[in-house]
Protein backbone atom coordinates (compact mmCIF):
# COMPACT_ATOMS: atom_id res chain seq x y z
CA UNK A 1 0.00 0.00 0.00
CA UNK A 2 1.37 3.42 -0.77
CA UNK A 3 1.40 5.92 1.81
CA UNK A 4 0.06 8.78 -1.14
CA UNK A 5 -2.85 6.23 -1.40
CA UNK A 6 -3.81 6.29 1.99
CA UNK A 7 -3.21 10.31 2.61
CA UNK A 8 -6.14 10.76 0.20
CA UNK A 9 -8.84 8.48 2.41
CA UNK A 10 -7.35 9.40 6.10
CA UNK A 11 -5.86 11.53 7.73
CA UNK A 12 -2.38 10.08 8.11
CA UNK A 13 0.73 12.42 9.83
CA UNK A 14 4.07 11.90 9.49
CA UNK A 15 6.34 10.63 12.89
CA UNK A 16 4.98 9.14 15.63
CA UNK A 17 2.49 10.30 17.87
CA UNK A 18 3.65 11.83 21.65
CA UNK A 19 0.42 10.18 22.53
CA UNK A 20 0.63 6.84 21.48
CA UNK A 21 -2.18 5.92 23.74
CA UNK A 22 -4.62 7.98 20.85
CA UNK A 23 -2.88 6.93 18.21
CA UNK A 24 -2.44 4.29 15.11
CA UNK A 25 1.09 4.21 14.67
CA UNK A 26 2.76 2.28 11.84
CA UNK A 27 5.54 2.52 9.18
CA UNK A 28 5.74 1.85 5.21
CA UNK A 29 8.73 2.07 3.39
CA UNK A 30 10.90 2.45 6.31
CA UNK A 31 9.20 5.53 7.27
CA UNK A 32 7.12 6.12 10.79
CA UNK A 33 3.46 7.44 9.93
CA UNK A 34 0.71 7.61 12.56
CA UNK A 35 -3.10 8.56 12.54
CA UNK A 36 -5.59 10.11 15.41
CA UNK A 37 -7.83 7.42 16.20
CA UNK A 38 -10.46 10.42 17.01
CA UNK A 39 -10.46 10.89 12.98
CA UNK A 40 -11.60 7.50 12.79
CA UNK A 41 -15.06 5.52 13.14
CA UNK A 42 -14.51 2.47 15.19
CA UNK A 43 -14.64 -0.03 12.43
CA UNK A 44 -12.07 1.94 10.71
CA UNK A 45 -9.57 1.38 13.64
CA UNK A 46 -10.09 -2.12 13.38
CA UNK A 47 -9.45 -2.31 10.37
CA UNK A 48 -5.89 -0.26 10.40
CA UNK A 49 -5.51 -2.60 13.76
CA UNK A 50 -5.99 -5.85 12.55
CA UNK A 51 -6.13 -6.21 9.27
CA UNK A 52 -3.97 -3.69 7.42
CA UNK A 53 -1.03 -3.41 9.50
CA UNK A 54 -1.68 -7.24 11.09
CA UNK A 55 1.62 -9.33 11.04
CA UNK A 56 2.10 -10.34 7.38
CA UNK A 57 5.32 -12.50 8.47
CA UNK A 58 8.25 -11.28 10.01
CA UNK A 59 11.55 -11.44 8.11
CA UNK A 60 14.17 -11.84 10.33
CA UNK A 61 17.35 -11.79 8.09
CA UNK A 62 16.68 -8.07 7.77
CA UNK A 63 18.71 -7.69 10.67
CA UNK A 64 23.01 -7.87 10.63
CA UNK A 65 24.60 -10.83 11.67
CA UNK A 66 24.46 -10.78 15.91
CA UNK A 67 23.04 -12.23 18.47
CA UNK A 68 19.12 -11.31 19.62
CA UNK A 69 16.23 -12.11 21.41
CA UNK A 70 12.68 -11.50 20.96
CA UNK A 71 10.82 -9.40 24.18
CA UNK A 72 6.45 -10.48 23.46
CA UNK A 73 4.41 -8.43 25.41
CA UNK A 74 0.02 -8.05 25.14
CA UNK A 75 -1.44 -4.65 26.45
CA UNK A 76 -4.26 -2.25 25.74
CA UNK A 77 -1.57 0.60 26.14
CA UNK A 78 1.25 -1.17 23.55
CA UNK A 79 2.08 2.16 21.65
CA UNK A 80 2.84 3.68 25.07
CA UNK A 81 4.57 0.74 26.25
CA UNK A 82 6.79 0.52 23.17
CA UNK A 83 7.72 3.91 23.28
CA UNK A 84 9.50 3.34 26.79
CA UNK A 85 11.41 0.30 26.19
CA UNK A 86 14.29 1.43 25.11
CA UNK A 87 14.69 2.78 28.74
CA UNK A 88 15.10 -0.57 29.86
CA UNK A 89 16.85 -1.99 26.87
CA UNK A 90 18.71 0.10 24.80
CA UNK A 91 19.75 -2.41 22.63
CA UNK A 92 16.74 -2.90 21.26
CA UNK A 93 16.43 -2.31 17.40
CA UNK A 94 12.87 -2.60 16.42
CA UNK A 95 9.55 -2.92 17.32
CA UNK A 96 6.94 -4.76 15.58
CA UNK A 97 3.21 -4.33 16.33
CA UNK A 98 1.27 -7.33 15.23
CA UNK A 99 -2.37 -6.60 16.26
CA UNK A 100 -4.24 -4.07 18.47
CA UNK A 101 -2.45 -4.69 21.46
CA UNK A 102 0.30 -6.83 20.95
CA UNK A 103 3.75 -7.58 19.27
CA UNK A 104 7.39 -7.98 20.32
CA UNK A 105 10.47 -5.43 20.20
CA UNK A 106 13.88 -6.93 18.94
CA UNK A 107 17.12 -6.73 21.31
CA UNK A 108 20.80 -7.44 20.27
CA UNK A 109 23.29 -9.08 22.76
CA UNK A 110 25.35 -6.19 24.62
CA UNK A 111 27.30 -6.55 27.30
CA UNK A 112 25.31 -3.97 29.29
CA UNK A 113 22.30 -6.19 28.72
CA UNK A 114 20.51 -6.67 32.13
CA UNK A 115 20.13 -10.28 33.64
CA UNK A 116 16.74 -11.96 32.75
CA UNK A 117 15.62 -11.12 36.56
CA UNK A 118 16.79 -7.65 36.05
CA UNK A 119 14.91 -7.55 33.28
CA UNK A 120 11.57 -8.71 34.58
CA UNK A 121 11.59 -6.91 37.52
CA UNK A 122 12.23 -3.78 35.49
CA UNK A 123 9.35 -4.66 33.14
CA UNK A 124 7.18 -4.79 36.15
CA UNK A 125 8.19 -1.65 37.55
CA UNK A 126 8.07 0.04 34.00
CA UNK A 127 3.91 -0.90 33.30
CA UNK A 128 3.41 0.26 37.29
CA UNK A 129 4.72 3.85 36.61
CA UNK A 130 2.75 3.99 33.39
CA UNK A 131 0.07 2.55 34.96
CA UNK A 132 -0.98 0.07 32.91
CA UNK A 133 -1.25 -3.91 32.40
CA UNK A 134 1.19 -5.69 30.58
CA UNK A 135 1.85 -9.62 29.77
CA UNK A 136 5.27 -10.05 28.39
CA UNK A 137 7.53 -12.75 27.42
CA UNK A 138 11.24 -12.31 27.71
CA UNK A 139 12.73 -14.83 25.13
CA UNK A 140 16.43 -16.44 25.08
CA UNK A 141 19.07 -14.88 22.90
CA UNK A 142 19.39 -16.31 19.87
CA UNK A 143 21.65 -16.09 16.55
CA UNK A 144 19.81 -13.88 13.71
CA UNK A 145 19.48 -17.44 11.42
CA UNK A 146 17.99 -18.90 15.06
CA UNK A 147 14.92 -16.66 15.10
CA UNK A 148 12.50 -17.89 12.57
CA UNK A 149 12.38 -21.17 13.84
CA UNK A 150 12.20 -20.00 17.89
CA UNK A 151 10.34 -17.29 17.46
CA UNK A 152 6.75 -20.05 16.97
CA UNK A 153 8.12 -21.93 19.97
CA UNK A 154 8.33 -18.68 21.78
CA UNK A 155 4.70 -17.44 20.57
CA UNK A 156 3.41 -20.55 21.55
CA UNK A 157 4.58 -20.85 25.14
CA UNK A 158 3.50 -16.70 25.69
CA UNK A 159 -0.04 -17.10 24.31
CA UNK A 160 -0.71 -20.50 26.30
CA UNK A 161 0.72 -18.47 29.24
CA UNK A 162 4.00 -20.71 29.70
CA UNK A 163 7.62 -19.65 30.70
CA UNK A 164 10.25 -21.51 28.57
CA UNK A 165 11.30 -23.88 31.66
CA UNK A 166 7.91 -24.37 32.62
CA UNK A 167 7.27 -25.29 28.85
CA UNK A 168 10.14 -27.59 28.42
CA UNK A 169 9.13 -29.43 31.91
CA UNK A 170 5.75 -30.21 30.57
CA UNK A 171 7.00 -32.03 27.32
CA UNK A 172 9.74 -33.83 28.94
CA UNK A 173 13.70 -32.80 28.39
CA UNK A 174 14.45 -36.59 27.05
CA UNK A 175 11.38 -35.52 24.07
CA UNK A 176 12.01 -31.91 23.37
CA UNK A 177 14.44 -31.21 20.46
CA UNK A 178 15.15 -27.62 21.11
CA UNK A 179 17.85 -25.80 20.02
CA UNK A 180 18.29 -22.90 22.87
CA UNK A 181 18.15 -25.70 25.27
CA UNK A 182 20.67 -27.96 23.73
CA UNK A 183 22.77 -24.76 23.82
CA UNK A 184 22.37 -24.40 27.84
CA UNK A 185 22.91 -27.90 28.05
CA UNK A 186 26.44 -27.88 26.27
CA UNK A 187 27.46 -24.94 28.17
CA UNK A 188 26.98 -26.02 31.50
CA UNK A 189 28.49 -29.35 30.52
CA UNK A 190 31.60 -27.99 30.84
CA UNK A 191 30.41 -25.05 34.07
CA UNK A 192 31.50 -26.78 36.94
CA UNK A 193 31.21 -23.64 39.10
CA UNK A 194 27.62 -23.21 37.09
CA UNK A 195 26.78 -26.90 38.52
CA UNK A 196 27.62 -25.97 42.08
CA UNK A 197 25.81 -23.02 42.13
CA UNK A 198 22.90 -24.86 41.00
CA UNK A 199 22.92 -27.46 42.94
CA UNK A 200 23.28 -25.53 46.34
CA UNK A 201 20.30 -23.42 45.30
CA UNK A 202 18.05 -26.09 44.56
CA UNK A 203 18.73 -28.50 47.43
CA UNK A 204 18.21 -25.59 49.77
CA UNK A 205 14.67 -24.87 48.14
CA UNK A 206 16.47 -21.08 46.58
CA UNK A 207 17.02 -19.75 50.00
CA UNK A 208 19.73 -17.49 49.65
CA UNK A 209 21.22 -17.37 52.94
CA UNK A 210 21.05 -21.03 53.68
CA UNK A 211 22.26 -21.29 50.43
CA UNK A 212 25.51 -18.98 51.25
CA UNK A 213 26.32 -21.15 54.48
CA UNK A 214 26.36 -24.40 52.22
CA UNK A 215 28.97 -23.01 50.06
CA UNK A 216 30.51 -21.38 52.80
CA UNK A 217 30.66 -17.65 51.23
CA UNK A 218 29.41 -14.34 52.42
CA UNK A 219 25.42 -13.96 50.98
CA UNK A 220 27.07 -10.64 48.88
CA UNK A 221 29.33 -13.31 46.87
CA UNK A 222 26.44 -15.45 46.27
CA UNK A 223 24.34 -12.65 44.98
CA UNK A 224 27.51 -11.98 42.50
CA UNK A 225 27.76 -15.17 41.43
CA UNK A 226 23.74 -15.13 40.56
CA UNK A 227 23.81 -12.08 38.54
CA UNK A 228 26.73 -13.87 36.99
CA UNK A 229 24.62 -16.97 35.60
CA UNK A 230 21.75 -15.04 34.85
CA UNK A 231 23.52 -12.56 32.99
CA UNK A 232 25.29 -15.66 30.80
CA UNK A 233 22.77 -18.69 30.96
CA UNK A 234 19.73 -15.83 30.52
CA UNK A 235 17.69 -17.80 32.73
CA UNK A 236 16.84 -16.53 36.59
CA UNK A 237 17.76 -18.92 39.59
CA UNK A 238 14.46 -19.56 40.65
CA UNK A 239 11.18 -21.18 39.94
CA UNK A 240 10.53 -23.12 36.99
CA UNK A 241 14.07 -22.59 35.71
CA UNK A 242 15.90 -23.87 38.69
CA UNK A 243 14.18 -26.62 38.35
CA UNK A 244 14.52 -26.76 35.01
CA UNK A 245 18.85 -26.60 35.43
CA UNK A 246 18.65 -28.81 37.93
CA UNK A 247 17.23 -31.63 36.13
CA UNK A 248 19.70 -30.58 33.19
CA UNK A 249 23.00 -31.28 35.19
CA UNK A 250 21.23 -34.26 36.22
CA UNK A 251 21.19 -35.07 32.62
CA UNK A 252 24.91 -34.14 31.96
CA UNK A 253 25.47 -35.98 35.34
CA UNK A 254 23.95 -38.98 34.14
CA UNK A 255 25.35 -38.44 30.59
Amino acid sequence: MKIEALAQLFPVKKGRSDQPETAIQFELAGQQFHIIKSALTSREVRLFEEVLFADKGIDFSELANGTYRLIQFRSEEFDEIADHLSLIFPSIVKVHKQGVAHGFAIEKLSSDRLSALDAKQALATLAQDLGVTCRYYLGLFADRTELESLYPIEKRNFDQGQTFSEAVIREGLTHLAHAPLAKIKQAILTDFEAQDLVRHLYQNDGNQLQTAKAMYIHRNTLTQKIKKFEKHYDLSLTGSDLVLLYSLIDQVTED
